[in-house]
């Protein structure tokens, strides 16, 4: 089969040829000498997803960022003000950026008051037109349509403490805020369907909407209502939608069911979060397609037969059946920091080799 074809039929919850299995590693890494390998081997068996998706702007507003460096601190950083220019006036972010470390620090985000919030909410944003999708660039890949998610976006343009104060302080600010957003969401859907685009979509937010950062009460008060809304758009259109979602998730599967998504991934076993794979194939596995529960933070410093141990397991508790898609639980597989690249490299190949050993079906272990 073709990875568009094992992935389609996986996610019908039927058995494709084999499991389908990601990685992914960073692009900065790529051509160090030790990569050849890996390279090759996810080339030629990865089931990697490429990602498509229109212009839906900040907020769904056009912008133009200016930015300006400050004085240096006393403690030797930089600040950097940022004014994000758009049809809803500007909005500023600060950051300061130490010397010795290419991280930074938010000093002010963009949206950190209720007028902001307001500005936000009865904007006029753009409307997407039918995008065109070149097909051609993605010959026998499996192609997904990004999509925003509204909680999502406010929750990484607004400082922590003041995005969940409000949640206590000003409910009915973000519901209007949330209300209309998806509203316009939807209709970008709508005019996205006019053309040939991929059905299948991808989203992410809900990883702070979970515990510990909301109840299950809060988020199926301010966060499920909407988007659901959304979910059942794709649906209409025959779709089917993807969500990223780091952390505790094993008692949020069933509220997920109940809001439409139709999988989720990366499912991180313990002691990163929660996940007990077997048990959530029986909770929500012929109605979501799970993906993931390899955990590549341990690439750096396990042996690669703990690696094979851990595929060999979660194939057995989850592919019976269809609806799973092995993946390491980081994105990256381990490679962003750049350390111990042979290790990281060993366990890789380990996760392709027992993938490949351990998930043709049907499944024998």
């Amino acid at each position: 089969m073709t990875s568009r074809e094992r992935i389609e039929k996986t996610w019908d919850f039927e058995e494709p040829d084999r499991v389908p299995f990601e990685l992914y590693i960073m692009p900065e890494v790529k051509d160090n000498p030790l990569c050849a390998g890996i390279n090759d081997l996810i080339e030629k068996y990865a089931d990697n997803w490429s990602g498509w998706g229109p212009s839906w702007g900040w907020f769904g507003l056009d912008i133009v960022d200016q930015e300006e460096w400050l004085d240096h601190r006393p403690d030797d950083s930089r600040m950097k003000k940022t004014t994000r220019h758009t049809a809803a006036g500007d909005f500023t972010q600060i950051t300061r950026h130490p010397t010795s470390t290419t991280d930074f620090h938010y000093e002010k985000h963009f949206i950190s008051t209720l007028e902001d919030l307001d500005r936000l909410t009865r904007a006029d944003r753009k409307r997407i037109s039918g995008e065109s999708f070149n097909s051609a660039r993605f010959v026998d890949r499996f192609v997904t349509t990004s999509l925003p998610h509204p909680f999502g976006q406010l929750a990484r343009h607004t400082d922590q403490i003041t995005c969940y104060t409000w949640f206590a302080t000003e409910p009915d600010a973000l519901h209007a805020f949330f209300d209309a957003y998806t509203r316009d969401i939807i209709v970008g859907i709508d005019q996205l369907m006019q053309s040939r685009v991929p059905l299948y979509f991808t989203q992410l937010g809900l990883e702070m909407a979970i515990d510990p950062w909301m109840s299950p009460e809060m988020l199926e008060r301010f966060v499920a209502p909407y988007d659901s809304r959304i979910n059942e758009r794709v649906h209409d259109y025959g779709g089917k939608i993807r969500h990223h979602c780091h952390g505790n998730v094993m008692g949020y599967l069933e509220t997920f069911c109940g809001m439409g998504l139709d999988g989720t991934e990366p499912l991180e076993p313990p002691p990163q979060a929660n996940v007990d794979l077997k048990r959530a194939k029986e909770l929500v596995g012929n109605r979501m397609l799970l993906c993931g529960n390899i955990p590549s933070p341990q690439f750096q410093t396990a042996d690669p037969e703990e690696t094979r141990e851990q595929v060999k397991q979660a194939i057995a508790a989850a592919a019976p059946g269809g609806g799973f898609v092995l993946r390491p639980t980081g994105g990256d597989a381990g490679t962003w920091e750049f350390r111990n690249l042979e290790n990281v490299v060993a366990n890789c190949e380990m996760m392709i080799q027992a993938a490949l050993d351990y998930g043709t079906y049907p499944i024998r272990m």
